[in-house]
């Protein structure tokens, strides 16, 4: 038997990791423990989730850099231009971060043959990969987004997967991996897009009149301070004006760390349907199951158009080919909106897409009720660029990301990936449960 240890900091690594594929992937080789070092050993649901034979749940020991070593971080990040400059500041960073004695115990007692941080944009699993490292144990980052490169990895495994070819150059240039030490497995998330089951719900199952054009608005948590409902607002004057061509509803999906309390004086408007994330761990916060995944690819493919603020959902969108409008203006935060979305995400992540043109932008009212008009009218209107986020961003199309991502981990463990289909008992148990 070979233990595998696999880090679950928050309820999106849950969704990522755990649910849609890669540890059902992992537990199909029989000879694979694995142990989750997490938040959620203290909520009883989590463990009862994961019950399994071949699974333990051990506390995460927390960790946040001390003054030292987010001064060499950032060093790196800034100065080495090469893998082995990256290494050797690196190295010096892990003098600074000590190895707690649970996790020594951990160490010793279980004999790892690999360690996985399920989300190595945050530096909570530092500690935990140093102590991998002084123990001789190889480590793995499963890079959760296709953002988080641009914004640097705090933690640094010995190599990582990631969506696709771009994040791997980003991983090569940005955070000086060696191109060897990357590979591009997909997103599990998006895998249910490809699975086709979410195409069954209808529109009146999804809470939506089956008469009317459907306009879904994804929120965003650009900044915890930002109200967005200026644009709910604008949206529903533009629809009681006669603005809008078409009979329209408007979905309001909202982005689980955006704040519920500013929606609810929408709760009883006619033309607005509230999509509010309801499922939540209580130590680990909000998650989502198979459930929540195939709910959301369905509002999106239903929807005639899609609004948000420069977010993932721009990628979801462009898999269902959901016409997308991004918003660039704000009458109340127009600094925010400055900072966060003009200068930071379309600058980062979203600077291919705005410059390629993948996705048009509105920068003020006319232009958001304009484009809203035309997709209506036309919704083939940047269909061929919608393909191009799909080939270029989301890259794998097969439905078999989290499988893909779990024989990367079994291969780093040193055990072959079993060629055999998922048993239909560990589909019901761990498979992106609807619980």
């Amino acid at each position: 038997m070979k233990a595998i240890f696999i880090t679950a900091q928050t309820g999106m690594v849950v969704r990522d990791l755990l649910r849609c594929g890669p540890l059902e992937q992992v537990l199909n080789h029989p000879r694979a423990h694995v142990v989750l070092l997490t938040p959620g050993v203290r909520d009883p649901a989590f463990v009862e989730e994961f019950r399994h034979e071949r699974i333990s749940v051990v506390p995460q020991q927390p960790y946040a850099p001390g003054s030292m070593v987010w001064r060499l971080m950032v060093r790196r990040w800034r100065y080495a231009r090469s893998p082995r400059v990256g290494d050797a500041i690196h190295r010096l960073e892990e003098r600074f971060i000590p190895t707690p004695r649970e996790y020594e115990n951990l160490f010793n007692q279980y004999r790892p043959a690999l360690v996985v941080s399920g989300d190595p944009l945050r530096p909570g699993d530092a500690n935990l990969i140093a102590a991998a490292r002084r123990h001789g144990v190889p480590s793995l980052g499963s890079v959760r987004s296709w953002d988080n490169l641009q914004k640097h990895l705090r933690t640094r495994a010995d190599a990582l997967t990631v969506w696709n070819r771009l994040n791997a150059g980003e991983a090569v240039a940005l955070d000086r991996y060696r191109a060897s030490q990357v590979t591009e497995v997909g997103a599990p998330q998006l895998d249910v897009y490809f699975q086709e089951g979410y195409r069954s719900l209808s529109k009146a199952e999804l809470g939506l009149d089956p008469r009317k054009k459907t306009l879904l608005v994804a929120t965003s948590s650009f900044t915890y301070d930002s109200d967005q409902t200026y644009l709910v607002d604008m949206l529903l004057h533009a629809v009681r004006a006669g603005e809008i061509h078409h009979p329209l509803q408007i979905v309001l999906r909202l982005h689980p760390d955006d704040r519920v309390g500013r929606y609810l004086k929408y709760r009883y408007t006619p033309e607005i349907v509230l999509d509010v994330p309801q499922r939540y761990l209580a130590t680990l916060g909000w998650t989502m199951n198979r459930d929540d995944l195939e709910r959301m690819a369905a509002l999106l493919y239903h929807a005639d158009v899609m609004v948000n603020f420069a977010t993932t959902v721009t990628l979801e969108a462009a898999i269902v080919d959901t016409p997308t409008l991004l918003v660039a203006f704000s009458p109340i935060d127009p600094e925010e909106m400055q900072r966060y979305v003009i200068g930071l995400h379309f600058r980062m992540h979203y600077k291919a897409l705005v410059e390629r043109n993948l996705v048009p932008i509105a920068w003020d009212r006319a232009q958001l009720v304009s484009w809203i008009n035309r997709y209506l009218d036309d919704p083939r209107l940047y269909r061929g660029e919608r393909a191009s986020i799909v080939r270029d961003w989301v890259q794998f199309t097969d439905g078999a990301s989290g499988p893909r991502l779990g024989d990367v981990i079994l291969r780093h463990a040193g055990l072959e990936p079993p060629a055999v289909a998922p048993t239909p008992l560990m589909r019901r148990g761990i498979e992106c449960a609807s619980r």
